[in-house]
């Protein structure tokens, strides 16, 4: 004979197993997103950076002229960080010589 309070139960358990297995594979796919959607922003900045590397080429050396004021503040900022990490590098390079 069957135990009514023990079909309850069963029906019940596979319930909550059914809810979780839904709710793991609903969380997996919005990680999986999640993981695509990261790669493809970091990817995104490696283009642009790379297209601006490319861009700043072209207006140093005369083949691109772009008008517009801000990229003009830009190229100078640039130049400015590279100077100052050229001479921070420099600095370093001091500093790990040995002392005589």
């Amino acid at each position: 004979m069957r135990d009514p309070n023990n079909e309850s139960w069963r029906k019940k358990a596979i319930g909550v197993l059914q809810a979780c297995e839904h709710e793991l594979r609903r969380t997996t796919a919005i990680g999986m997103k999640m993981i695509h959607a990261s790669k493809a922003s970091g990817d995104l900045h490696e283009t642009y950076e790379e297209l601006g590397r490319l861009v700043a080429k072209a207006i140093k050396e005369g083949e691109l002229e772009w008008k517009e004021p801000r990229v003009r503040v830009l190229m100078t900022h640039a130049e400015d960080l590279e100077n100052l990490l050229r001479d921070m590098e420099s600095q370093v390079q001091d500093l790990k010589k040995p002392l005589d």
